[in-house]
């Protein structure tokens, strides 16, 4: 699909997404040619758009009676939870009853001034110019639905052998807290919406530049010390969060 064509294809899924949700379970979409003729694309280009929102169980394909809408309950959408007990994203799954399974793209050790670690980040795990930290990128996903990507670093003389662990099980949070004795303090968070760069679109699979929901982490432990930077981008489905506040 070409860069036009593929902007198209986000566009009209996005109009679509926000027309379903205004429809009850159980309604028919128009047939094709209708779509096509409203949205002004191509049948192909349609057709990429649907096959977001069946995957996303928006819409279920019936053949020979068209396309339904499914109910809300049945959509792939895990919003990312933040309440006042300190966790990480696999534990709060876990704990929802969901499924969490990681393929790792990256692991390695760097000097923190070559990893994606900004100045903020560097200063927050109190780092210097030539300090290593072991950068950790991560596809997760959530019932076998792809959910996010998250980029991690942690400072490597204090964690040594986690540039050794597999981290394809379980959560990096885990890690630190079964294997170093870490005791989670707070998580620092920063939401925003930004546009995809090119390795973030290509791995989730979208246009670069569409909007995503990002949220950039510096978890502590209990004695207010960093122990881990990271940045996440979300897929369009899951772009939502959740906050739990108390008094």
């Amino acid at each position: 699909m070409t860069g036009a064509n593929a902007a198209k294809y986000v566009a009209v899924r996005e109009q679509l997404r926000a027309r379903v949700d205004t429809l009850p379970a159980g309604s028919v979409l128009p047939a094709e040619p209708a779509l096509c003729a409203e949205y002004g694309v191509s049948r192909i280009t349609l057709r990429h758009a649907v096959d977001d929102l069946v995957f996303e169980r928006y819409l279920s394909r019936r053949h020979g009676l068209g396309t339904f809408v499914l109910a809300s309950q049945q959509r792939n959408r895990y919003r990312e939870r933040f309440a006042d007990v300190i966790s990480g994203f696999y534990a709060r799954q876990t704990a929802e009853g969901n499924t969490v399974t990681t393929r790792v793209l990256e692991q390695r050790l760097l000097p923190v001034e070559a990893s994606l670690a900004d100045e903020a980040a560097a200063a927050a795990l109190r780092l210097s110019p030539g300090d290593a930290v072991l950068l950790l990128a991560r596809l997760r996903f959530v019932n076998g639905t792809l959910h996010h990507v998250v980029e991690t670093v942690i400072p490597a003389k204090r964690f040594a052998r986690a540039s050794g662990h597999d981290f394809g099980e379980g959560s990096l949070y885990g890690h630190l807290v079964d294997d170093y004795g870490v005791a989670l303090g707070r998580n620092d968070l920063v939401v925003s919406v930004q546009p995809a760069p090119p390795h973030v679109a290509e791995v989730l699979g979208v246009v670069i530049g569409e909007k995503l929901l990002r949220v950039v982490s510096t978890m502590f432990d209990s004695d207010d010390t960093a122990v881990a930077h990271g940045v996440t981008h979300f897929t369009p489905a899951n772009g939502a969060v959740s906050f739990g506040l108390r008094p």
